[in-house]
């Protein structure tokens, strides 16, 4: 499901692509792909071939169907929860490879990471990691609001990073106990103190430069996540 969801999603963000392409972004293997792309006909139209840059190799070009946005929008919100609660995108945001992908690591870093079991959470790291990776193929450098959410998306990457070097994954417990939280989190390292103390410096000075924003459930998102986080208090008290 979560492969899926990955596909269709670079298919929103990339709108034109080859194979290739939606394997590039998604993280997702060639013939899952394909598998995808197969059964998703009806999204897609074929616009023509393109030299792959080996000798006599071509690819088919596809693009998302103009028609079609609205009913793969509502197959993203469905897939499990993924994309739920996206927020609205702004007019201009509506054909941004780069916004579209910032969007779609947000959403999975603030909101669906979470709330995941922690035996999901490496998936859902990779997921957005994947979206903030197509951004920095995209654009070496952005400016305006795309530049604001492409630091919190970074800075949410280095959180969870952390957190995940953290958790320590422990047997299930016995049916019936219940086992305390904290016990799924190891202490950090010196290292890590000094990656969580630089996350907090990052964010003050995010928050002190932050700009009117489109989307503004992100401010109160990211400071819910950073609330909420293990390490919220260590994060929020550097300066």
């Amino acid at each position: 499901m979560l492969h899926r969801y990955r596909i269709l999603d670079a298919i929103l963000a990339l709108r034109e692509f080859t194979v290739s392409d939606l394997v590039r972004y998604s993280g997702v293997k060639d013939n899952t792909v394909r598998t995808v792309l197969n059964r998703e006909a009806r999204l897609v139209e074929r616009v023509g071939v393109r030299a792959d840059g080996r000798r006599g190799g071509q690819q088919i070009q596809y693009r998302l169907r103009p028609d079609a946005e609205n009913e793969l929008i509502g197959i993203l919100r469905s897939l499990d929860g993924f994309g739920a609660n996206l927020p609205p995108r702004a007019e201009n945001q509506e054909d941004d490879p780069v916004m579209l992908s910032l969007i779609a690591a947000e959403n999975v870093l603030l909101r669906q990471l979470p709330q995941a079991p922690p035996g999901d959470r490496e998936e859902l790291v990779h997921l957005a990691a994947a979206d903030y990776q197509t951004v920095q193929m995209l654009v070496a450098d952005d400016g305006g609001e795309a530049a604001t959410h492409r630091k919190v998306v970074e800075l949410l990457l280095r959180l969870a990073e952390i957190e995940q070097e953290a958790l320590r994954l422990t047997a299930p417990a016995p049916t019936g106990e219940q086992r305390d939280p904290s016990s799924l989190w190891a202490p950090l390292s010196q290292d890590g103190d000094k990656k969580i103390e630089a996350i907090g410096r990052d964010l003050y000075a995010l928050l002190q430069s932050l700009p009117v924003l489109a989307d503004r459930r992100l401010l109160p998102d990211l400071i819910r996540r950073i609330s909420n986080s293990r390490f919220g208090q260590a994060i929020l008290s550097a300066r």
